[in-house]
């Protein structure tokens, strides 16, 4: 269990990093749920935006475990919020269910879970190396 919970331990900022990482997470749960009015936008450019910021979101986390089924865990994790937060917007009077915005979402984790296999799984790592060297 404590391998699964182990955050990338070449990381020299691993507190800050977990942080932006809620910070991000806390972000998406509060800009989909909140009393805002939303803005209508043309087409479906929205859907861009729904899976740009899932995609952020899972490239982010991906930085910080390395764990094959962490990762797993956590693109299922997200899809599943991602899947919630359309139902608790069908409740909201300002909010609408979507299930293309279901679809983006998961696109987004989908895309960076894939990429996180690929040499973006070490970008944090070496933003710090260049800023903290040593």
């Amino acid at each position: 269990m404590h391998r699964l919970l182990e955050i990338d331990p070449d990381l020299q900022k691993r507190r800050l990093w977990l942080s932006v990482g809620v910070g991000l997470l806390l972000f998406i749960v509060f800009m989909s749920l909140t009393s805002t009015p939303v803005v209508p936008m043309p087409g479906n450019i929205d859907k861009l935006y729904h899976a740009s910021a899932y995609a952020v979101l899972m490239g982010w986390w991906l930085q910080l475990f390395r764990n094959p089924l962490t990762r797993v865990l956590l693109a299922l994790c997200f899809i599943a919020i991602g899947v919630g937060i359309e139902f608790l917007q069908s409740f909201h009077p300002l909010r609408y269910f979507d299930v293309g915005d279901m679809l983006a979402n998961t696109t987004g984790v989908v895309i960076s879970f894939g990429l996180g296999w690929t040499a973006f799984e070490r970008l944090l790592y070496r933003f710090e190396r260049r800023v903290w060297p040593g």
